[in-house]
């Protein structure tokens, strides 16, 4: 009995080392991407494999070979850029007593000075939609019968903002 737990023993070491053996040995596989970061002009040596990096990837597209293997450094784009979201932007016109004011013009100027407008509704409500997020803006209003103590505001949109709000002075 003690002879065939051992034979089953020595047989199961066998397999798992056989096992480990076959999974590290041989087969061709791809690296699409990596980062090796080795902190710049350090060389590893291993056997037939070689590998020589430089902080910000001096070879960068070029093909690097020695031996058995080769290396291409290089960049990876992304296979889909990320896109800037877009959120909408609000907010409301009213006198000091609380009433919206109509007909307002209010604009919305980017960064590179392209200018929106909208015109407040009934009860002086206005919105822009589509307005990239992280970009700076300049809002301001402008009507024909009312003067608004603070007629801009500067915005970084961050995410959604609807309570912007302009309050005509009382005259």
């Amino acid at each position: 009995m003690v002879v065939n737990k051992k034979i089953l023993a020595s047989a199961a070491v066998l397999v798992m080392t056989t096992t480990v053996i076959s999974a590290q040995s041989g087969g061709i596989f791809a690296i699409s991407q990596s980062v090796i970061a080795s902190g710049g002009g350090q060389q590893t040596t291993s056997g037939v494999f070689s590998l020589d990096s430089t902080t910000a990837q001096s070879l960068a597209g070029e093909n690097s070979t020695g031996g058995i293997f080769a290396v291409r450094g290089g960049f990876w784009l992304p296979a889909v850029a990320p896109t800037a979201a877009r959120v909408s932007v609000g907010g409301r016109v009213r006198t000091a007593q609380g009433n919206g004011i109509r007909n307002v013009i209010v604009t919305l100027t980017d960064s590179s000075g392209i200018i929106r407008t909208a015109q407040t509704g009934t009860f002086g409500y206005f919105k822009f939609d589509s307005v990239t997020v992280g970009g700076v803006y300049l809002i301001g209003v402008s009507a024909k019968r009312y003067v608004f103590d603070s007629s801009t505001q500067i915005r970084t949109v961050q995410e959604e903002i609807g309570d912007l709000e302009f309050i005509a002075a009382d005259l």
